[in-house]
């Protein structure tokens, strides 16, 4: 099973990426870390990629610690629309399912569109969505 993990860095990308490490351990898996620098229209600065090393780092320590071998990781950081990127790659890699946290944000925000909700709304992969109060 090829699973996609896109991470922001927040608490929610980690419960997701526990999620997906205990479904991982239960078949013959490869975990695919993704982040998604927005792009700007400029080159990606000295920071932005440190930033996006960073995040990716901590979700692959998390899988690690979770009991996935750091073989069966790969990591990806691309530049633009995080929501697009993500169904990209996801095509892209022919992953069998998107794991992706959510922070189930109200009022505006939730009018707008998250890109948990914008990922739903255009993936043909199966989207699993862990909420904000669950307890990996």
């Amino acid at each position: 099973m090829k699973i996609l993990i896109p991470t922001d860095g927040s608490i929610y990308s980690s419960n997701a990426a526990k999620v997906a490490a205990k479904i991982a351990l239960k078949h013959d898996y490869r975990l695919i870390v993704l982040h998604v620098v927005p792009d700007k229209g400029f080159s990606r600065k000295t920071w932005q990629n440190e930033g996006a090393d960073s995040t990716i780092s901590t979700i692959t320590d998390i899988l690690v610690e979770s009991g996935c071998e750091m073989d069966r990781i790969d990591t990806i950081i691309e530049d633009g629309s995080a929501p697009e990127k993500i169904v990209e790659v996801a095509k892209k890699e022919g992953v069998d399912r998107i794991v992706i946290g959510t922070q189930g944000k109200n009022g505006l925000k939730k009018l707008v569109g998250s890109v948990t909700e914008k990922v739903l709304q255009i993936s043909d992969v199966l989207v699993l969505v862990v909420p904000p109060n669950y307890n990996a």
